[in-house]
Order: structure tokens, then sequence, then C-alpha cells
């Protein structure tokens, strides 16, 4: 196979292609191969349990026959890797160590497509993230979904796929009331004793000098109509404010879409779906029959007539399955994770396939300074608001941190760990060895050494060690595109990239680059290459930054970098 052929096919897809033309041989036409990277190099690069799973199915043959002749039928001279058995039934694959040098030119050529995949061609995919309440700043709860839907976003485009950024403004109901009495309290438009108005913080002060500017209360017949317009232009001022936070995070969105607007578009959208509408106590209630009946009932329309906000929930998801896209997403915070049976029973209803619509919960984010939790904010009142940690650490820091971890999983984010200029944290070392590559190479070029032709270079003489484990790590990056961009597992990434920096920190303190032998540095210069594209394309994927220079670093030794 050759390298051409390698641009559309990951080497674990050209594992599973090959083991599903065995399985068609040997009568097993119904499996699919499932290929899964080794953690221990003695196994190879790769093995797979698909005679596990045919075994424990067919029963015909033992779990040795199968696995046998499954790999009797993988190819015995196949350039890019050995298949072997072992006595559990995996088989085992490893990538023939020619073909890992190759890789290295592969990679320089590829350059910014390198890890870029196709399974989104001529494929479209709107991403709904953040949607934050408008009656507060965006707090750093909501704002871990901003680092997550853009990179998932990022990662679909990369896979081919055209992507929509969308953010739902949640500007209706009762608490943009209870903001505009707040905000036309503190403004001295109305009277209103402190306990009871229902925001506080000092967001809300300084909101409500600027809708003072706007309003004066003799314009208004009644207190009703100033507490509406103060909320409303509360939650305008608000929404700004948000956009631009996400924005300084990196994040732009395609479509905003308010839900007043929604709200008037729902009874024609109830129309769509009377067979699974029912009537109890004077409500309407949306109650499909079908295997997400159980707690997935819900009230649409209320007894005295009004919408709730399911109703525009129908309303707006109607438009995204009919809206021509092939995939829908979801992120919102594990707080409304209520709302995802719902959803599902409504795609459902509508008739759109529930594998192309998929909901991604986030967990809570607790902010510590060291050992100390952060508790309170003077802006906010009671929580942490995004742009006081953007500031504090900065956007790289900030997007790097919330997408370390699994998003079903709570976290903390250590401010001081997080803007510690030192490459002990995990987002500057990364960004470090980036820095690295690009130090080696301009060296090279001070030395009069031209890089022009880096792709065609011997690497065949990158036969140490860990020349080819950071080849092997390098191998693995299309495969973890490919990967995250069916399971939206955007975590590994982070965790990825500190693997790939980890490996070449340690090959840059053990191995001289550039040496006396001409040939032996420009293939090493080659590996370099490879390694900092590989670096900057999984940034880029994070939306973060890949810089040429990094001074001043804290080294582990106590040192500076230069």
């Amino acid at each position: 196979m050759t390298n051409a052929k390698l641009q559309k096919e990951s080497i674990k897809q050209n594992i599973k292609s090959n083991l599903k033309r065995s399985l068609v041989v040997n009568g097993y036409d119904d499996f699919e191969p499932e290929v899964y990277p080794t953690t221990d190099q003695k196994f190879g690069d790769y093995y797979s349990v698909t005679a596990l799973k045919v075994s424990q199915v067919q029963k015909k043959q033992s779990l040795q026959e199968t696995a046998k002749n499954i790999e009797a039928n993988l190819p015995k001279n196949s350039p890019i890797f050995s298949a072997h058995l072992a006595p559990n039934g995996f088989i085992n694959f490893k990538i023939k160590k020619d073909f890992l040098q190759s890789i290295v030119q592969k990679i320089i050529e590829s350059d910014m497509s390198f890890g870029a995949g196709e399974v989104g061609k001529g494929r479209k995919a709107r991403v709904e993230f953040i949607s934050a309440n408008p009656t507060g700043p965006l707090h750093i709860g909501n704002a871990r979904g901003g680092p997550l839907g853009d990179t998932i976003a990022n990662v679909l485009e990369f896979s081919g796929y055209q992507v929509l950024r969308e953010y739902l403004n949640n500007d209706q109901g009762n608490q943009i009331l209870e903001l505009g009495k707040t905000l036309a309290a503190k403004a001295g438009l109305i009277d209103l004793e402190k306990k009871d108005l229902t925001y506080s913080g000092e967001y809300t002060t300084k909101l409500a000098q600027k809708v003072k500017k706007h309003l004066k209360a003799e314009q208004f017949k009644s207190e009703s109509k100033i507490i509406e317009k103060a909320g409303r232009l509360g939650v305008d001022l608000l929404l700004k404010d948000i956009l631009k936070d996400a924005s300084d995070t990196g994040i732009k969105f395609d479509l905003v879409v308010n839900e007043s607007d929604l709200q008037s578009k729902i009874p024609q959208a109830l129309d769509k779906l009377k067979p699974v509408l029912k009537k109890y106590d004077g409500a309407t209630w949306f109650a499909p029959r079908n295997e997400f009946l159980k707690d997935k009932d819900a009230v649409v329309v209320k007894s005295d007539g009004t919408y709730t906000y399911f109703g525009s929930d129908i309303v707006y998801h109607q438009e995204k399955f009919g809206s021509g896209y092939d995939l829908v997403v979801d992120i919102f915070g594990s707080n409304t994770s209520g709302h995802v049976p719902k959803l599902k029973a409504l795609a459902q209803a509508l008739g759109f396939d529930n594998d192309r619509f998929r909901i991604i919960l986030y967990q809570f984010v607790r902010v510590k300074r060291g050992e100390n939790v952060i508790r309170m904010s003077k802006r906010a009142g009671n929580f942490i608001t995004a742009r006081e940690v953007l500031d504090e650490v900065g956007k790289d820091a900030f997007r790097f941190n919330l997408l370390m971890y699994d998003p079903s999983t709570h976290m903390d984010f250590d401010l001081e760990k997080a803007k510690r200029a030192s490459v002990d944290n995990p987002v500057y070392y990364v960004q470090y060895a980036h820095a690295r590559c690009n130090s080696l190479l301009k060296k090279a070029q001070q030395n009069g050494i031209s890089l022009e032709n880096l792709s065609k270079q011997d690497t065949s003489l990158l036969i140490k060690n860990d020349e080819l484990a950071l080849i092997r790590k390098m191998i693995r990056f299309p495969d973890l595109i490919d990967d995250l961009s069916h399971n939206f597992a955007v975590h590994l990434l982070p965790a990825f990239s500190i693997e790939l920096a980890d490996k070449f920190h340690k090959y840059y303190e053990q191995e001289r680059i550039i040496g006396k032998e001409a040939e032996l540095s420009m293939a090493r210069l080659a590996l370099v290459k490879a390694v900092k594209i590989v670096l900057r394309n999984s940034l880029q994927l994070m939306g973060i930054s890949a810089p040429e220079q990094m001074t001043n670093l804290e080294k582990t030794d106590g040192s500076k970098t230069t």
C-alpha cells in the first residue's frame, strides 16, 4: 500500500479492512472487526478480539481454530503490518519498521492535513453548546461546554463535515421578569426591598446603571412594563457579554437562536405532534407511546395556556432535524440530564434517526487556588465567572484545562497550576515541545542546512527505540481523529498531546539531533519536523496556539527556558 492510499485510510482502518476481508472469506460476513491500540509494545502495535466475538456466537470451532482461520487469510506480504496469533485468541499486529520510518515523510508531505479524515465528506453537522442562562455572567460551569463544543466542532470539520456552531439564548420565561425586577429596583425605577430581589452580585448593580440610561419610569404606564423592559434590556446586555467571553476563548458562533422567537412557532410545531400529545389536568403533555415512555412525559402547554421550556425545545429541534443536517449534537450541563430522554423521544417521534442525534453532558467545575476552594465571586455573588478565570490564566490554559478531563466527571480547576509559567504546566509542556521543534529547525537553518527537502530524507536511518517510539505515537493521530469523529471523547486530545510531547522532550535530551553525520542529522530533522506538525495539528484542534518560541518557563531543575 502506498502513502497516497494511506492519505485516506489510517493504519487501524487498513487493519480493519483486511480483517473484514478475512471474515468474509471465512463466512463470517455478519461480524465487524474490532481493532485497538496496544498499551504494551511486546504485544505489537494493535490487537483484535474479533475471533473471540465470532467464536462466542458461532460455537462450531474452538476460539483458537477461529483465530487461526482469520489470521490465515490476512495478507502475508503486507508492507504495513505482520499479524501474530496470541494464546488467548487475540490477533496482534506489529507495524513494520520500514513502514514506520516512511510515515515521517508522509507526515511532512501531508502537513496541516495529517490526521484529517473523510468520514464527514459531503455531510453537515450542527453543534449547540454553552447556551448559558442569560440572567447573569457566563460562569465557569457553563464555560466548560465552550472548549468542549468548539473542539468537537473542530474535529468534525477536520473529518470533512461542514459544521454550524449554534447558541440558544434562553430569553423567555419568569427568570427574565425576575431579572427585570432586580434591575429596575436597583436602578431606582420601582420600589422593592432587597430581600425580594432574586439576583445579586456586583454585576446586577453595574447592569442596572446601564439599564437606567435607557429607561425612565415615566415612559411606562405600569410597573410591569418597566420590569419587562428592564429584563429584556438586561438579557440583551448580558448576552453580548457572554458572547464576548466566548469570543475571547476563541469561539465564534454561526447562529444565535432566541427562545422568544421559538415560542411564537409552538402552535404550528405541536400540530405535527398530535399523535403523541395528550390532555391531562387541563395541560397538554408530550406522551409518546414507545420505548422512551418511562420518565419521558412532559408538559408542553400548561393549564393556564402558557408554554413550557420544552415547547421551545420542540420547535428548535424540529428545525434542527428538518434542516438537512446529517448530524445534530447538543452539549448541555449535567443539570439538564432530565431533558435527554425527552429529546431522544422527540427525535424518534419526528422520524429523526437517533444515531444521528447525540447529546453530551458535562459535569460541575470546582475552582481552587492551591488547596483552597473558591466559592464566591465578587462580581457574580454566588458563582465564579468564566471571565475571572480567563483573565487570570489566559485562553490557552483555560481551554486546555477544561478539555483535559472526561466531561462526565467532576473536575477541579486549580488557578495556581493553570497559570504557572513552568514546564510542569501541561499546556506549556506541550507548547514547549512545539517551540523546541521549531528552535531545532531554526538552528539547522542558521547552520546553513536547507530544510526544503525534509520529506525526501533517508528516514531508514531512524532506528533507535526512542525514534521509533515517537513515530509509533504519531501514527495513532489519524486513528484518534477517526475515533473522536464518532465518540466525541475530545478529552483524549490533551492526553495524546502530552504523551507525544513527553516522548519528544526525552528524545531531545538524550539524542544529538544535529551532529557530524549529515544524513543522520537530516533524518532526525525530518523526524523533528514531523513531531512539530502533529503537535501543531493537535493544538489547533483544541483551539490552542502553537508558539514558535517560549522563554522564561521554569524547568524541573529550576533553570529557565531560552
